[in-house]
């Protein structure tokens, strides 16, 4: 399903967006995903965007939040079971991991602009405050290890090597489409966004690849919720019978550009077992 948009930018929006040189384009399009987790990221999900994006040509790719996990700078470790995923963890081989076996394959797959935002788990070290002693000691072994305190430094997010790294709130696409990583885990978290937002976007956080659409006086809108790519059936704080309601994928937003007007077609897509079909093609991450 998709869903389609048209608003009027403004003098200084069009300027904007103008000097970022997109008005020469007809169509711009953007693959938004988010929760990969580091340490805990599914590769096969994330080999089968890279496959997308080497096979389809985008504009911009949009990690929409928690790269990293960091189970560990959390209060809540009494909930986690360490003979499973989290065997032989440290925060110094999760930034490693997530450099070598995301960033980099990503980079290579894509000529894309790569926006890295936060998420909450991404905020476990960038905005340490409610740490207690143990993990400020395990954050301290971090960064010694890296000589830095600084996030985008740890996972080599050069904006000469076509990164961009965002720590904004709210990263909003031609004054219509904002993008979030999203404080609620409710069910009704994506109606919930149109309402605080009174517009269209995508939030990650809750895991789930689900999308609300709403027809009011003024507009239609539509809020994706970008499901995950970490891994599902093996979930670190649940015992092993259990399995969690998540759902793996990523959103496509393409904004068609005619003059100031702007009109945008967006829709999920789901990631099972390492596959995807996308704009007629099956794409299998389980390919090396």
């Amino acid at each position: 399903m998709s869903k389609e948009f048209r608003p009027r930018l403004s003098e200084s929006e069009f300027d904007y967006w103008q000097k970022k040189k997109l008005y020469d384009k007809k169509l711009y399009k953007a693959l938004i995903f988010s929760d990969p987790h580091g340490w805990l990221s599914d590769l096969s999900a994330l080999r089968c965007i890279n496959q997308v994006l080497k096979h389809n040509k985008f504009d911009e790719v949009i990690i929409n939040g928690d790269i990293t996990d960091l189970p560990y700078l959390s209060k809540h470790t009494q909930r986690l079971y360490e003979d499973g995923i989290l065997n032989g963890y440290s925060e110094v081989k999760e930034i490693d991991y997530t450099v070598e076996q995301i960033l980099n394959p990503l980079r290579l797959s894509t000529d894309a602009k790569i926006r890295v935002r936060l998420g909450n788990h991404d905020e476990r070290l960038t905005k340490p405050y409610n740490l207690g002693q143990e993990q400020l000691a395990r954050l301290a072994v971090l960064y010694k290890h890296f000589d830095t305190t600084k996030y985008n430094e740890m996972l080599k997010l050069k904006e000469t090597d076509g990164y961009i790294y965002d720590e904004d709130d709210v990263y909003t696409m031609f004054n219509q489409f904002y993008i979030t990583h999203g404080l609620s885990l409710n069910k009704t978290a994506a109606e919930k966004n149109i309402y605080e937002y009174m517009g269209s976007g995508s939030t990650g956080h809750t895991h789930r690849l689900n999308s609300k659409y709403l027809t009011n006086r003024l507009n239609p809108y539509v809020w994706f919720e970008s499901g995950c790519t970490r891994l599902v059936k093996q979930v670190e704080f649940l015992p092993t019978a259990k399995v969690a309601d998540w759902q793996q994928g990523f959103i496509e937003a393409v904004f068609m550009i005619d003059n100031k007007n702007v009109r945008f077609y967006a829709s999920p897509t789901l990631i099972l077992e390492g596959k995807c079909y996308f704009n007629g093609v099956v794409y299998d991450g389980k390919i090396m």
